[in-house]
């Protein structure tokens, strides 16, 4: 197995990072939360619930298949590096939601859009809303979304959401996503990837746009995918 270019640039691995994780930090200390309740019924919002979808399932397979194949062709690997890649990323991925999960557990921070429809009398009190079962409270979250007259994806996206906030598993498999694939193409064939990042951002700043996720879910999702996608891209480079 070749040996040549198995090691991180690291002043490009350090800044490709920074990238990822800066403007979330950013946002995270400004007075300021992303979703956007004045605006649940303008036809806009659908756009970065297309970005959420794309790590959502059944996108997250397409995503996941069509950056392997990419970085198949860019980097002209044969069959036994493409599925080692393969079982790295599956590696890297099973553990982001494998603490994610316990965190969720942990922390139970409710969801934004799940506290302003308590502002609005639309649902009982948060703590009452998660003592109750997952069936009731997807039911009064579809009630309020009626009374509302919200979107049907979106009615539908906050039915199916109804757990806790932190922190965000979607923005944790883009953040992977991204910083896995990322310091591999950076390390043997840099071209169009920066634009992992951004697709990244997008998606976590999608998250808040829609209320289901602050600021410092994404920013944690981010530290966390990117520690994971680092120890598994770092092992993947060093064998082939």
């Amino acid at each position: 197995m070749p040996t040549h270019t198995s090691s991180l640039p690291r002043r490009q691995a350090l800044g490709f990072s920074a990238a990822l994780i800066l403007p979330l930090l950013l946002l995270t200390c400004l007075p300021w939360q992303p979703f956007m309740s004045n605006s649940l019924q303008s036809g806009w919002l659908w756009w970065p619930y297309a970005l959420t979808r794309m790590v959502d399932l059944p996108g997250l397979a397409v995503s996941i298949a069509a950056l392997l194949l990419l970085t198949r062709h860019k980097l002209a690997l044969g069959l036994p590096a493409t599925l080692a890649l393969g079982g790295a990323l599956f590696a890297v991925l099973a553990g982001d939601w494998a603490i994610k999960s316990l965190v969720k557990h942990l922390t139970q921070e409710p969801r934004p859009y799940l506290l302003w429809l308590e502002s609005q009398n639309l649902i009982p009190a948060i703590q009452q809303f998660y003592a109750s079962k997952v069936e009731v409270r997807s039911e009064q979250v579809h009630a309020a979304s009626l009374l509302l007259a919200l979107p049907e994806w979106l009615g539908n996206h906050w039915q199916a959401e109804v757990n806790y906030a932190f922190p965000s598993g979607h923005s944790i498999a883009a953040m992977s996503l991204a910083q896995f694939f990322g310091l591999i193409w950076l390390t043997r064939a840099p071209t169009g990837v920066w634009l992992l990042p951004l697709w990244a951002l997008g998606i976590g700043l999608s998250r808040m746009l829609i209320g289901m996720h602050w600021p410092q879910d994404v920013l944690a999702s981010a530290l966390l995918g990117s520690l994971t996608a680092l120890l598994g891209a770092r092992w993947w480079l060093r064998r082939y």
